[in-house]
């Protein structure tokens, strides 16, 4: 029973990819698209077709697909459908096997299948089929293994096909030339001087390229189901959100309503005390008008009554009684005294309601996090120019929304600073500067060399993130030199091979020195020796400056080639100095002093390409001296004349130039150059018999040394070792100096 469920749920799979995803009903005439969408060929593909009859859309990835003349019926069959198919059948052969009669003699009853022929068989036509010459090698199973084959979606296996131009021969053979099937005659014929071998040797190595070549298929599919994964992450966090913050502006509102109910009891309350308060005075006013009316009412009953029934005596004798209580009673009352003096004067200010409305209109935002724009948002600072081991350096970042206004968003930023060689990372500090997105971040690098900052936003890297920060040594670390070494020879200028062996021009000769400072060799005659490099090769190539010629060593310092002359030639030099070799183009980029130029050579010494012209303008030179190139490919050049440095592409196009240094001052008479792995460039001075360091975009640094004693006389040369130390050729002073 547990297999027959299991047949079940595999038909059940099978009929679902035999399904067109357009009429919902079994394939009729499949056709494959050239984006591997299968779908019927009749109605479904033949309703997209354009007007024009030339091209249609498939339905699901909005492919156009080209067409042929023969249109529809021109588009190749799905090969795996036709298997599908295939399987299927071989379910409904599974299905009924128990009644199945042999297909070969039709009278036994079937025990077996053959996966080539497709036939059930009986034991007797088992035999006889690995017996017979044409069937001996097909593959014969029990119908167990049929039911299993069937249920993991295997199709039956087909006989080879057989060449359509050669019907006698089977196809066992593939043409890597064609990419196509062919027979024994077809290489003779046809394919004669093309590669080809059998399909059974070269099929595992084609199977491996195929599975090889859909690697990057999958890691894409991969990438796109985990942000489909993400997006669906993203609907339930979106939900989620809107449940959490209307529960926010519910709470937020009933407690504002909570503080009017308050007040509206306070006032309320204020109202009904200056109202009672207003009654009592009222009231008591009241009274005394009242006793007024009283006293002056009296008086006239009286007078009056008397008038009336009196007798003409008793009325003379009440004359002067009366006369006497008006007067008394006209004294006491001022008509003023009784109008009421507590007026309903009560009222309700609401001046200044209106700040407090649009306060409420401004109560509460609900503002879109995604709604801020990394494209229009701004990272900037001195911080992304480079800084200094110990010293702390600030980047500012804007956030702006999508219509380019400050967001007032709440931004879940951060900010890490990765050592690129070590991988070691710094967390920075990240202030809120105020609202509006704005921040500062802060980051304080202890090691030297080529770091990135990166910042991201709600888990989104910032535009430029991550920024490459370059982070030169402290200038605490140029106080004093980490060790000297003596015993040169008025050094000229030093590099170091691959060996970490330092290699020094001492004007007659060169000397190859340890990583210590001791010799291990000198070697060489030269005319006034002046400036050196090596190529990945460790051959060395020193300048003859009264020559004017470069000559190239041997590793081992043996001579091996010289060119050059004085004049204008491409192989002629009028002062030369400083060479430098690139690793990229493997040539030799020499600083041709007096002829304002830089002329290229191979590491064989033919002359490939020059730039450069006399000028101060961007791009030109004047008595340029010493070049050196940093890891971006970029060459720089110290224009001594022009007391700046230039930047230049390997190619010899302008890039840039710098000079500034701190409060006003430039560059004196720069000579020497050198670059560190982290693009720091070090410039020596002989002006003030200095070196100014600056970051790879001509940012300043800082400087050290000078003409005291124990600093320097006349910097010739300047080099990096391994470990990023700078070498000074103390040239004045008969030394190295390393910081």
């Amino acid at each position: 029973m547990a297999e027959r469920v299991t047949t079940k749920e595999a038909l059940k799979k099978l009929d679902a990819q035999l399904e067109c995803s357009l009429c919902l009903d079994t394939f009729k005439q499949p056709k494959l698209l050239p984006c591997f969408h299968v779908f019927c060929k009749s109605p479904c593909l033949e309703k997209l077709v354009t007007k024009d009859g030339r091209s249609l859309t498939c339905p699901t990835c909005r492919h156009i697909v080209p067409l042929s003349e023969r249109g529809v019926a021109g588009l190749q069959s799905d090969f795996h459908i036709d298997h599908l198919f295939e399987i299927q059948d071989a379910f409904n052969k599974a299905e009924d096997d128990n009644d199945k009669n042999c297909g070969s003699c039709e009278n036994g009853r079937a025990t077996g299948y053959c996966n080539d022929c497709g036939d059930f068989l009986c034991d007797r036509c088992q035999t006889a089929h690995k017996f017979v010459k044409l069937s001996k090698n097909h593959k014969l199973i029990s119908l167990d293994e049929l039911k299993a084959q069937v249920t993991s979606l295997v199709p039956p296996k087909k006989a080879v096909p057989h060449c359509p131009k050669h019907l006698e021969n089977a196809l066992k053979i593939y043409c890597d030339t064609c990419s196509t099937l062919i027979c024994m005659d077809c290489t003779i014929r046809i394919h004669k001087d093309h590669n080809y071998d059998l399909v059974a040797d070269v099929l595992t190595k084609h199977k491996e390229e195929l599975v090889s070549s859909l690697k990057p298929v999958k890691e894409k599919l991969d990438s796109v189901q985990r942000a489909l994964k993400d997006f669906d992450t993203r609907a339930k966090a979106i939900h989620d959100q809107r449940t959490t913050i209307e529960a926010n502006i519910h709470n937020e509102i009933d407690e504002q309503h909570r503080l009017l109910d308050q007040r509206r009891a306070e006032l309320v309350g204020e109202l009904e005390m200056l109202t009672q308060q207003n009654l009592k005075d009222l009231a008591a006013q009241r009274d005394q008008v009242e006793i007024t009316q009283v006293k002056l009412a009296s008086c006239l009953e009286y007078a009056e009554g008397g008038l009336k029934t009196g007798t003409d005596g008793e009325v003379l004798e009440m004359k002067i009684s009366v006369i006497k209580r008006v007067e008394q009673v006209s004294t006491e009352f001022e008509s003023n005294a009784i109008q009421p003096e507590t007026k309903a004067d009560m009222e309700l200010i609401t001046e200044g309601k209106e700040p407090l409305q649009q306060a409420y209109r401004e109560f509460l935002e609900i503002e879109q996090c995604g709604s801020i724009s990394l494209v229009n948002s701004h990272t900037t600072g001195d911080g992304l120019k480079g800084a200094t081991t110990g010293e702390t350096k600030t980047v500012s970042f804007q956030a702006m929304t999508k219509n380019n206004k400050k967001s007032n968003g709440k931004l879940d930023l951060k900010a890490e600073l990765v050592h690129i060689e070590s991988k070691d990372k710094s967390k920075c500090e990240v202030v809120i500067v105020r609202k509006h997105g704005q921040h500062k971040i802060n980051y304080r690098p202890m090691k030297r060399g080529k770091h990135e900052l990166h910042i991201t936003v709600n888990g989104d890297a910032v535009r430029g993130s991550p920024f490459p920060i370059a982070v030169a040594p402290s200038p605490q670390s140029f106080i004093k030199p980490s060790r000297v070494v003596r015993g040169v020879n008025s050094p000229r200028d030093t590099v170091f091979n691959s060996k970490g062996q330092l290699i020094v021009v001492e004007g007659a000769t060169v000397s190859v020195l340890t990583p210590e400072g001791e010799k291990i060799r000198t070697f060489g005659q030269l005319n006034d020796g002046i400036g050196v490099t090596v190529d990945k090769d460790n051959n060395m190539y020193v300048m003859e400056y009264g020559n004017h010629r470069v000559n190239k060593f041997s590793s081992d310092g043996e001579f091996v080639a010289a060119v050059g002359s004085l004049g204008n030639g491409n192989l002629q030099f009028t002062n030369p100095v400083g060479i430098c070799y690139n690793r990229r183009d493997n040539n030799l980029y020499v600083v041709d002093q007096s002829k304002h130029r830089i002329k290229v050579l191979s590491t064989e010494l033919k002359f490939v390409r020059c730039f450069g012209t006399r000028g101060n303008g961007n791009g030109q030179l004047q008595s340029p001296f010493h070049a050196s190139f940093d890891s971006a490919n970029n060459l720089y050049v110290t224009d001594h004349l022009n007391n700046r440095v230039q930047v230049f592409t390997a190619e010899g196009q302008f890039l840039r130039t710098f000079s500034q240094k701190a409060d006003g001052q430039k560059l004196s008479r720069p000579w020497a150059i050198a670059i560190d792995s982290s693009d720091t460039v070090y410039v020596s001075e002989n002006g003030p018999h200095h070196v100014s360091v600056f970051t790879s975009q001509g940012a300043y640094i800082t400087t050290f040394g000078g003409t005291e004693k124990g600093q320097f006389n006349s910097i010739y040369g300047l080099s990096i070792d391994r470990n990023d130390s700078v070498v000074v050729s103390d040239q004045g002073n008969g030394r190295l100096q390393i910081f």
